[in-house]
């Protein structure tokens, strides 16, 4: 069975410097579709990322989300934004907010949610990756990989 491509990137490339860190890249991201982007460090997976994203610029190639090209700048980027989610390699949670906190702040800030609503997706998503005991820890008080799944 077909899948409608979500992400679609198509001869991309970039550079730094001398390096080049993606070339020719061709990849098709299904809706509903799981990927892991898996490497050796420097290989380009975090750039790759931060490009799906516009973090990142690229030198050649295009990138479409859901059969649109991304947006440049401005709202649209915005909303792209706030759509996508992305994990970084440090996750920088807020220490002096508790895990549920943490995942409730960019519902409401993002989103406009209400505290209530926010708290119980939180409550929602905690449970999907087994933390909903630590909803009221501390970072601190989390092992790394814990942290990481907030």
């Amino acid at each position: 069975m077909a899948v409608d491509p979500l992400i679609e990137l198509r001869d991309v490339n970039k550079h730094f410097g001398e390096l080049h860190v993606l070339q020719d890249i061709d990849l098709t991201v299904g809706k509903g579709e799981v990927v892991v982007v898996i490497g050796p460090s420097g290989s380009g997976k975090s750039t790759l990322c931060r490009a799906i994203n516009r973090l990142e610029t690229i030198e050649s190639g295009t990138i479409s989300l859901d059969g649109q090209p991304l947006p440049e700048e401005g709202r649209a980027l915005a909303r792209l934004r706030a759509e996508v989610g992305m994990v970084f390699q440090s996750f920088n949670l807020f220490a002096h907010k508790t895990v549920l906190e943490n995942v409730s702040l960019a519902q409401t800030k993002v989103r406009g949610r209400k505290k209530a609503e926010a708290d119980r997706r939180s409550r929602e998503l905690l449970e999907r990756v087994g933390l909903s005991a630590h909803a009221d820890k501390y970072p601190a008080q989390l092992s790394g990989g814990q942290q990481q799944r907030v």
